[in-house]
Order: structure tokens, then C-alpha cells, then sequence
């Protein structure tokens, strides 16, 4: 049971790593081909292109687990904390409402692409399998809102950063 309480609280960041990664080897091996063999590889453009795309969308998803995300909050620290909690609590269950529909209308979107038979021009990858990082990030991101739901619920005296940063 520990190794999925490891893979639930760093999954994002381990993949995070090894996409950024990735990237920059992909990069790397584009300057030195490009400038030093005068060659130029297309797949190492196309591969970094959609890495830099999940790593993307898995940063924000690193995002909402630690609460980090952008949020206005001048009037809501001048409530009460137990008013402050179900703002929070509010304003999450909209922003959760929003990912759900993503997933829905991602989901939608990449599989139209995937049946219409759409590939990548170097790689020949299906794009809508690559389209498939829309509703699979925003699924994680319901997920991880939720989480941050749960936990804002079971504590009593809440501030946002206290309830990430004591995970």
C-alpha cells in the first residue's frame, strides 16, 4: 500500500521529469545534427513538439496538487476561515464542473480525429491518440481537484497553502 501512496503523491512529477527530459535530449540531438552534421532529423522537431505538449498538461496538473494555480483571493482572505473554507470549496466544484466537461468534449474531439485515420506527418502517429492527453489530463486533474476538495473538507481551521504544503 505504500508504493501506491508513492505513485499517487509524485505519478505527475516522475512523469513530468522523464517527459522534460525527454525534450531536452530530443532538442539537444536536433542542434547537434543540425549545426554540427549539417542534417537536420523532422521526427526530433515532431517528438519534442508533443512532449512539450503533455509535459504541459501534466505540470498543470502538478499545479492543482500542490495549489498552485492562479486564483483571486483579495476579498475571500478578509472572510471568516469556516466562510473561506466553502468559498474554496465553491469555487473548486465550479472549476471541477469545467475539467468534467473537458473530459467529455476532449474525449469527443480525439476520437474523431482517431476515426478519421489523421496521422502525424513524420512520425505517422495516429493524432488522436495524441489528442487523447486532453481528456486523460483533464480526468487527472478531476481527480486531483477532488482530493483537494476532500482534504479542505476534513480540515476545520483552513488556509489554501496550509492544506497543500502539509502533503
Amino acid at each position: 500500500m505504500n508504493w501506491l501512496k508513492k505513485i499517487d503523491n509524485n505519478f505527475e512529477e516522475y512523469l513530468s521529469f522523464l517527459l522534460f527530459s525527454i525534450m531536452v535530449i530530443l532538442i539537444f540531438l536536433q542542434v547537434i545534427f543540425r549545426f554540427i552534421f549539417n542534417f537536420s532529423l523532422a521526427w526530433t522537431e515532431e517528438m519534442s513538439r508533443y512532449t512539450f505538449v503533455a509535459l504541459v498538461y501534466f505540470s498543470a496538473v502538478i499545479a492543482v496538487k500542490r495549489g498552485r494555480h492562479l486564483r483571486t483571493e483579495g476579498i475571500i482572505q478578509a472572510l471568516p476561515n469556516k466562510i473561506k473554507k466553502w468559498v474554496y470549496t465553491f469555487s473548486d466544484i465550479i472549476w471541477l464542473s469545467f475539467t468534467i466537461i473537458m473530459v467529455k468534449l476532449g474525449y469527443d474531439s480525439s476520437l474523431s480525429v482517431l476515426l478519421s485515420g489523421q496521422k502525424s506527418p513524420v512520425l505517422h502517429v495516429k493524432v488522436g491518440l495524441i489528442y487523447m492527453l486532453i481528456p486523460i489530463c483533464f480526468a487527472l486533474l478531476s481527480l486531483r481537484i477532488i482530493q483537494q476538495i476532500i482534504k479542505r473538507i476534513k480540515n476545520d481551521n483552513i488556509e489554501i497553502s496550509s492544506v497543500v504544503e502539509k502533503n
